[in-house]
């Protein structure tokens, strides 16, 4: 199990990227399909570290064609080693890696005379140093579950090195659809939540099930409790809540049920490390004297939860001194109380949902966005364990063209610069194929690794790799919808309409020729045309909305939109069914028969 508190105690405010590059010769480790080295790891060694290995000798023979053995430590040291994580081997060796301080993600990489050094935390060190050996010193790379870059090298060397890494972030997750593969997780480093990762990929930052987050329901609820103790709700304008509201959290009985059932729940999955005791996904906050003096001392109605919350973090550190307790920072709840602090165990999570995402936010003059900053920096100030809940998708559309890929880098090195540990980035979680989630999944997991990455560069290879000859006319889509935005200063939010003013007609007319022309050049390639005709949905279907809104409104017809409506709608509603879309919007699943019998009327 992950001892979460003492990885968060060791990652910097920025990723630890150390290489540098050491004298001696380079180290062949195939040529021709032979080789003389072997892969060494303990017997004991934990299973993520097994399977480090495991995929160490894949990956370096789909390279060279070499097949590395991989041997005990307890065969005698040999002339040509990668020796892997903690074993007999490493300690005959003359190095000086102070494993402990790697945690259990960071890691080593370093030539020591012949032999290679991979090492670093058990937990998933070991297996991250082998990605970060392939893919930043041998060129892989993993750009979603489908399509990778592996290189083919005849003669595969390395030159002495010694690279060390720690996470920026403890916890990493690229909430999309297109990115919950184990594998491609663990290829790019993520210790996503919700990703399928299994031990061999050293597990996940596991939340206990059932109680992510908007927990305050599940905790206290109100159909068990309601109706013989009405005040253990939130009051609102005179009146108990008995649906979906808030608990009264200054309530000495709801603490006390709130932390009866965490401690119940964390003894019942001895996996998890982080719980969350938040509140629901609405408004209603508690308006009891109780509850709104504390909120008026400390300026922020944040204070009654937190102090709910501290308690049930006390019980839960002399029970469980290695889980954290999570609670969000949301809406109502986002500005820091004025003396109130949270527990150590405590981890708090900012949420942006108010935010303008079409800018960085610390660039952006949107009121909103001014407001975060003000927060953010107040949290940070508290030195509070810190999460960040981002958006970086329209919720009511979950295929609107969205101008946000080129914040995510100055966004994610914004939240680390002020202590942030953990971000979330809600894509489109609920179906495959969103607006470019494919790329903006693979840019975030960079980003979230490292937040100094090079994301141009990262984009460029993302778009020559998944698009091939396409990716040219893919890249001019991208400009011309980003840079409208960014000169015309419009402010984009999650739930942006179909007429919304980052889209003009003019706009879309020119996206669907570039994406016409990427579709030419790929003709010859089935996979490639089928990627392209999957992405293309976007503009298709802001397209088809737009004309099916302006039926309403005639006099603002644009006929050139109707036209093109009309001409793309049977490949749209195609590239619907080969993506197996299943929803274009949140919490909304699509019956695609449905969809084309009432759009077809309306744009035919």
């Amino acid at each position: 199990m992950m001892t979460f508190l003492r990885l968060g105690s060791v990652l910097a405010v920025l990723a630890i990227s150390r290489v540098s590059m050491v004298r001696g010769e380079e180290l062949v480790l195939a040529e021709n399909g032979r080789t003389e080295y072997r892969i060494v790891v303990a017997d004991g060694a934990s299973p993520s570290t097994k399977h480090a290995a495991d995929e160490l000798r894949h990956f370096l023979e789909r390279i060279s064609g070499a097949k590395l053995p991989i041997v005990s430590d307890r065969e005698p040291l040999g002339p040509k080693e990668i020796v892997l994580g903690e074993n007999a081997h490493l300690k005959l060796l003359a190095t000086n890696l102070d494993l402990p301080a790697l945690g259990d993600e960071g890691y080593a990489i370093e030539t020591v005379g012949e032999t290679l050094v991979i090492a670093g935390g058990a937990l998933r060190g070991n297996l991250y140093g082998v990605y970060g050996l392939l893919e930043d010193h041998l060129g892989c790379r993993w750009f979603t579950p489908e399509a990778s870059r592996i290189p083919k090298r005849a003669r595969l060397a390395i030159a002495p090195l010694r690279d060390r890494q720690l996470p920026a972030l403890e916890y990493r997750e690229p909430f999309t659809y297109d990115c919950f593969d184990g594998d491609w997780c663990a290829r790019n480093r993520m210790n996503s939540s919700h990703a399928r990762l299994e031990v061999k990929h050293g597990g996940k930052v596991s939340f206990a099930p059932g109680y992510f987050v908007h927990t305050f329901s599940s905790l206290v609820p109100p159909g068990v409790y309601f109706a013989a103790h009405p005040e253990y709700f939130s009051l609102v304008e005179g009146k108990r809540q008995s649906g979906y509201a808030q608990l009264c959290a200054t309530n000495e009985e709801v603490i006390r049920l709130c932390t009866e059932k965490t401690l119940e729940v964390l003894r019942r999955n001895p996996a998890a490390n982080v719980i969350s005791v938040s509140q629901n996904d609405c408004f209603s906050y508690c308006e009891c004297e109780k509850c709104q003096t504390l909120a008026k001392r400390e300026e922020s109605q944040m204070a009654p939860v937190l102090q709910l919350v501290n308690r049930v973090a006390e019980a839960v550190e002399k029970e469980f001194p290695g889980k954290a307790v999570e609670t969000l920072a949301y809406q109502w709840t986002r500005q820091p109380p004025k003396n109130l602090r949270p527990r150590k165990n405590v981890i708090v999570r900012l949420c942006s949902i108010e935010c303008c995402f079409s800018h960085p936010l610390a660039a952006c003059d949107s009121a909103q966005n001014k407001k975060f900053l003000e927060d953010i920096e107040g949290w940070s100030k508290t030195g509070a364990r810190l999460w960040v809940w981002d958006y970086v998708t329209d919720f009511s559309g979950y295929l609107m063209p969205f101008p946000n890929q080129r914040v995510r880098g100055p966004n994610i090195r914004f939240f680390v610069e002020h202590g942030v540990k953990g971000i979330f980035e809600q894509d489109t979680y609920e179906t495959p194929h969103g607006e470019m989630s494919e790329l903006g999944g693979y840019l975030t997991a960079k980003l979230l690794w490292n937040p100094k990455c090079d994301e141009k560069k990262a984009l460029a290879e993302f778009l020559d790799a998944f698009y091939g000859a396409a990716a040219e006319p893919i890249a001019k889509y991208l400009d011309l919808i980003h840079d409208y935005a960014e000169k015309r200063n419009v402010h984009v939010g999650i739930n942006a309409p179909v007429a919304g003013p980052h889209l003009t007609d003019e706009m879309l007319l020119e996206a669907n020729d570039l994406w016409q022309e990427a579709e030419s050049r790929v003709q010859g390639d089935a996979a490639l045309l089928a990627r392209v005709k999957l992405s293309r949905m976007s503009v298709d279907w802001i397209v088809m909305e737009r004309v099916r809104l302006e039926k309403t409104k005639p006099e603002t017809a644009n006929p050139d939109l109707q036209k093109l409506a009309a001409a793309r709608f049977e490949s749209f509603i195609a590239a619907l069914r080969a993506g197996g879309v299943l929803r274009l919007r949140e919490g909304a699943p699509l019956n695609i028969e449905e969809y084309r019998n009432g759009l077809e009327g309306v744009v035919k």
